[in-house]
């Protein structure tokens, strides 16, 4: 496929990562994750790992994980691979990474397998259910998970208009708070349901499991590397 047919495949559909699909040719994404994979503690080196990206999208982590050197790398999302961006990506970069349509509640060891790696990026924040999703990533995580995630510390919302909780009190920031979306109140966006400030992703971790070490901060985002420990979910309402 020559350089304009290319461009031009590339052209007909919405993108959100900005992805590099050929010498030359970036999908026209709306975010550009790369500068940001120190900040959010990217791992450098995944040989021979086992990786499972959840909330993938058009892919730009999935195949960046491939890139570096993931033996395995599953993508998963509520859509199908054609619905946005990944197919197409996927074949241009040459990807061999599986697609699984699924969302985080329906992970389960013995349906989806067992991962060394499991990355979750810019989806927490999405969730109706976000300790079930933690908990659910940590029955199929065997050494660590990256978090990253909108986070309240720098962007408390009031009438529309946000501030830091430190203007408000520094308690505010010391304290395990989340703000709660009922409609679109968050970038206009109705799949917006949290916001937890950096402490309480902390802990919502650690309570899901996880030893939880942050790994990067920027403007109203947060990257943490959970470990697994040994965990079992309380049976409670």
């Amino acid at each position: 496929m020559d350089r304009n047919a290319i461009q031009e495949k590339v052209n007909r559909i919405e993108w959100y990562h900005a992805i590099e699909v050929g010498p030359g040719i970036v999908t026209p994404g709306r975010y550009d994750p790369k500068p940001l994979l120190d900040t959010m503690g990217f791992p450098k080196d995944l040989t021979g790992k086992t990786v499972l990206d959840i909330g993938a999208y058009d892919g730009f982590f999935t195949f960046e994980a491939e890139k570096r050197g993931a033996k395995r790398v599953v993508a998963m999302d509520r859509h199908p691979a054609d619905h946005l961006g990944f197919a197409l990506a996927h074949e241009l970069v040459k990807s061999k990474a599986e697609y699984v349509v699924a969302s985080v509640y329906d992970l389960s060891p013995e349906k989806h397998g067992v991962f060394d790696v499991v990355l979750f990026l810019g989806v927490l924040y999405h969730l109706r259910h976000p300790l079930l999703g933690l908990e659910k990533i940590h029955a199929v995580c065997k050494e660590f998970a990256l978090v990253e995630s909108h986070v309240l510390d720098e962007f408390f919302l009031h009438n529309g208009q946000g501030k830091p909780l430190r203007r408000i009190s520094p308690l505010l920031g010391e304290s395990p708070i989340m703000q709660f979306y009922p409609g679109n109140e968050l970038n206009q966006d109705c799949s917006n349901w949290w916001a937890p400030n950096v402490e309480c992703l902390r802990l919502l971790l650690e309570t899901s499991g996880f030893r939880a070490e942050l790994t990067g901060r920027w403007g109203t985002r947060a990257a943490f590397k959970a470990y697994r420990e040994e965990f079992t979910a309380p049976h409670w309402y």
